[in-house]
């Protein structure tokens, strides 16, 4: 019951603080929309242009004020230095200064390529202005908006972590007094690779199987796959408890090699595959061997 509260409280902990933690503070989120708002203007500006410039080309006139190949309104050498803001100044001051008596249909689309303009201008003066904004001011926004959620999350956070922590030392403690059906993890492997280490001889002893023989051997590999070998594998948590982390991976590497191997040559024994069916018997027994030896050197070290 205790783990189930603090898994809860880690959930919930954890959305808290992601939610929070995701928050904008509000000058800033507010200087993003006005940047989002100048560059969507931008869009409309070029598009403003090419209506202007198709119309003077329906209308008949010459390419002028940037359409086709005539000069643009600003130089680009001249554009370079300038701010966007700047810019949209520069281009303004070109257009208004063009020629008049266009047709009508031009003249349209012109005013609305000046119109776009002027409100790309305001646009980006606007971000200009508002400059740049640090990181404690940010941080100090942030914390306005999301700091007290964020807070609460990561205190849930904490609570859940040490009420699921001293749950599994109390199922640790419980655990040590008597592991799943009263059986140490040693004595498991011993019977394990006792039983390996029989089928193994039991199968160099013959040269040439018989298909009798090959399915007794299956039949015994299938029963130390299925009993102690699962148990064995199923222990983890146990062991991790009793040695730690660095205890079970030293245990189970060379255990889920064994596994593998054994699964190889009940799968070879099934395609009637001998010698890969022995090689890989002989080859669990060395990796449950190994284990056997990791095990004692960890008893040691803990005595």
């Amino acid at each position: 019951m205790n783990k189930t509260i603090g898994l809860i409280l880690v959930t919930v902990g954890l959305g808290l603080a992601a939610g929070f933690g995701a928050y904008l503070s509000p000058g800033y989120r507010g200087a993003l929309v006005q940047e989002g708002e100048a560059t969507l203007s931008d869009s409309a500006v070029d598009g403003a242009f090419e209506a202007y410039c198709t119309a003077r080309e329906k209308s008949g006139l010459a390419p002028a004020e940037g359409c086709g190949d005539s000069s643009p309104l600003v130089a680009p050498d001249d554009a370079k230095p300038l701010s966007k803001a700047e810019l949209r100044t520069a281009q303004l001051a070109a257009i208004e200064g063009g020629p008049a008596g266009l047709p009508d249909g031009v003249s349209t689309a012109r005013g609305a390529y000046a119109g776009a303009l002027q409100t790309s201008r305001k646009l980006w003066t606007t971000v200009e202005a508002a400059g740049t904004r640090g990181p404690g001011e940010r941080l100090s926004g942030w914390l306005s908006v999301g700091g007290a959620g964020f807070g609460v999350g990561i205190l849930l956070l904490l609570v859940g972590s040490w009420i699921c922590r001293k749950a599994d030392a109390s199922e640790g403690e419980t655990g040590d007094a008597g592991e799943s059906d009263a059986v140490d993890f040693g004595v498991l492997l011993s019977s394990v690779l006792d039983d390996v280490a029989s089928l193994a001889a039991d199968m160099e002893a013959m040269e040439a199987p018989t298909v009798d023989a090959l399915d007794d051997f299956k039949r015994r590999l299938e029963d130390v796959q299925k009993e102690e070998m699962a148990r064995l594998c199923a222990s983890g948590p146990a062991v991790q408890r009793r040695h730690g982390l660095q205890g079970m991976a030293l245990l189970f590497s060379p255990l889920s090699s064994a596994e593998r191997k054994m699964n190889r040559s009940w799968a070879a024994l099934v395609d009637r595959h001998w010698p890969e069916s022995l090689a890989s018997v002989r080859g669990a027994l060395n990796d449950l061997e190994s284990a056997q030896s990791e095990l004692h050197g960890l008893q040691h070290a803990g005595n």
